[in-house]
């Protein structure tokens, strides 16, 4: 079975997009993966076939009137490891301002319809995908790629949503953003119509997008072989080494604040517990004051995916983040963190900082599988009782690793997956 992918951003292990879609597909049989992108990076080598095409692609074609996009030569992972990272000023003031206006410029450059290319045929014409697999994107541009390509090749589309992108419970301000907002929710119902099977990420967005959509959702997560005998870690290490991993956009770090005042509190008399925080998230001046503390919170900056687990396994405490204003809180209302299921393998306990609304922390609450928090208070009086009583982190990691096999089964997953795809 073909399988091929369409997202901004390309299939690898550093982006969570792309580790979720690997991890699905990574021990399933006679399965061929390719992928289409829209943003520049390399795939990692567990796809096989590749085709970019960017905005400065179709501009380019528009001036010199030649083709768009282009077919990518894969890297082997560990050439990809070694390869200098780019990087970009204006895409970094564009991921961190997201003004409207760019959004509006971004499509308005693929309305032109340069990217429906003679080259983007040839490669769908080589590969013929048997099935397309593409997340939910309120992006109308990618969703416009999607249903193109499923009327060139006649492939069934199955879509994936973990982003709460559709709902209006949003706080919009802007009146351009609400009418941004209002065409990629057109865009998604499209899409919705066009796909087959639709996969979703929580519980909270099953039921909101089942009464949305008029359909059935399927819950579907990342995965991992559960059955074998957790390791569990060194227990009473001192200092206790509290490990995050992931991005801290969208107000996260404002929790990983909480945790490093915490940790100042704690730490009076000596340091007992200290915070590492692995990011690639461009960090600015209030961040790095905020989490860079003395004996307490350090930023480690960006690794290569292939050494995150290991750091994870190295950890005494795992934490969660999500954030605690109302916009962002609404935003990820109904989105599961991938990296929780990383977490939950690793058999380490979790903190959990972070509103207990968001799916992510709700799911961690209803199985009690970590110690959550709200303040950093409640973050002193949990990190205190732990020191005291370090036995707890073993139950923790112990409950943790039992909700893992139950609920993030890969053999499942991969059964449930393989059944549908086939089917359709």
């Amino acid at each position: 079975m073909r399988i091929l992918f369409i997202s901004s951003s390309p299939i690898c292990g550093e982006i969570s997009i792309g580790n979720t879609f690997l991890n699905l597909f990574s021990e399933m049989k006679d399965v061929e993966l390719a992928s289409i992108y829209t943003r520049s990076g390399m795939p990692d080598s567990a796809v096989s076939k590749a085709f970019l095409v960017t905005e400065k692609m179709i501009v380019k074609s528009l001036l010199k009137g030649k083709g768009c996009g282009q077919e990518v030569e894969i890297v082997p992972r560990r050439e990809q490891e070694r390869l200098p990272e780019k990087k970009s000023r204006v895409m970094r003031f564009l991921k961190t301002t997201r003004w409207t206006v760019f959004f509006w410029a971004q499509e308005a450059v693929w309305k032109t319809g340069r990217w429906k290319s003679a080259q983007l045929n040839k490669f769908l014409e080589e590969y013929k995908p048997d099935v397309i697999f593409t997340v939910f994107s309120g992006t109308p541009f990618l969703n416009n790629l999607v249903r193109y390509v499923q009327k060139k090749t006649g492939a069934p589309v199955a879509v994936y949503a973990w982003d709460n992108n559709y709902t209006w419970r949003m706080v919009r301000i802007s009146p351009l953003r609400l009418i941004h907002h209002f065409f990629a929710r057109r865009s998604m119902r499209r899409l919705a119509k066009t796909a087959r099977t639709m996969y979703v990420i929580s519980n909270v967005q099953k039921r909101d997008y089942e009464k949305a959509f008029k359909r059935e959702c399927k819950l579907l997560t990342k995965g991992y072989n559960f059955d074998e005998e957790p390791a569990f870690g060194e227990i009473g290490r001192s200092p206790l080494q509290l490990v995050f991993t992931g991005n801290i956009n969208m107000n996260r770090w404002k929790s990983l604040k909480i945790i490093a005042q915490a940790l100042q509190e704690i730490n009076k008399k000596g340091t007992v517990a200290e915070m590492k925080i692995y990011t690639a998230t461009p960090i600015s001046k209030r961040m790095d004051r905020a989490l860079n503390v003395e004996g307490c919170s350090r930023i480690m900056g960006a690794v290569p995916s292939s050494q995150v687990a290991q750091i994870q396994k190295d950890a005494d405490i795992l934490i969660q983040t999500e954030s605690h204003d109302l916009k962002n809180r609404l935003a990820m209302r109904q989105s599961f963190s991938t990296k929780i299921v990383d977490y939950l393998k690793m058999a380490r306990p979790i903190l959990a900082v972070g509103p207990k609304s968001v799916a992510s922390i709700a799911h961690l609450l209803e199985h009690n599988c970590a110690v959550v928090a709200d303040n950093a208070q409640e973050v002193v009086r949990a990190l205190q009782e732990l020191i005291d009583d370090p036995q707890e982190l073993r139950e923790i990691a112990q409950r943790g690793y039992e909700c893992g096999k139950k609920y993030h089964n890969k053999k499942s997953n991969d059964e449930m997956l393989r059944k549908d795809l086939f089917n359709i």
